[in-house]
């Protein structure tokens, strides 16, 4: 897909992209901050996009995959903040504008992708986190494991259609 078709569809692409980070982190900023995130990574692959390829699953993916790296990053960097000077933890204050249900929901949600991933078959996992998770391009992908582009392709699209059953139940 050339940067011509990409800018098309990129409105389309971030309310969906916006839908996702809302329904993950209960807010409109947070959603704001991943549609951002999410359309700059497709937009560094968008050379790369193949036009058959269903853009709007690869849209979702993309951004509650971002959802999922700004929640464990937030939790970091909390626990981070609020240890004592031994090294022991102390229990974090809950911000005045606190949104438990929102947190509760954002863990559920990477609670369940991870519960899904792990019902791939141990190759299909390893795939599925290396080109969605780590953000490596097929051709990487088949330089590290020493298998076709083709069969990598393959299994991927096998391995998502796995996961959007499962994640669907």
């Amino acid at each position: 897909m050339d940067s011509k078709e990409f800018e098309k569809q990129i409105p389309h692409l971030r309310s969906l992209m916006v839908g996702v980070g809302r329904e993950f982190f209960g807010n409109r900023d947070d959603a704001e901050d991943v549609a951002q995130d999410a359309l700059e990574r497709l937009w560094r692959y968008c050379q790369r996009l193949d036009a058959q390829r269903n853009l709007d699953a690869l849209t979702v993916m993309v951004a509650k995959n971002i959802c999922v790296e700004k929640y464990k990053r937030r939790q970091r960097e909390v626990m981070m903040d609020f240890r004592s000077k031994d090294g022991t933890s102390i229990e974090p204050p809950s911000p005045p504008n606190y949104n438990a249900d929102a947190e509760l929901q954002a863990a559920e949600t990477a609670q369940r992708i991870d519960t899904a991933l792990k019902t791939l078959a141990p190759r299909e996992e390893q795939l599925v986190r290396k080109r969605h998770l780590e953000d490596k391009s097929t051709d990487e992908i088949a330089q590290e494991t020493g298998l076709p582009k083709n069969s990598i392709k393959s299994m991927l699209s096998m391995a998502k259609a796995k996961l959007k059953k499962r994640l669907r139940q």
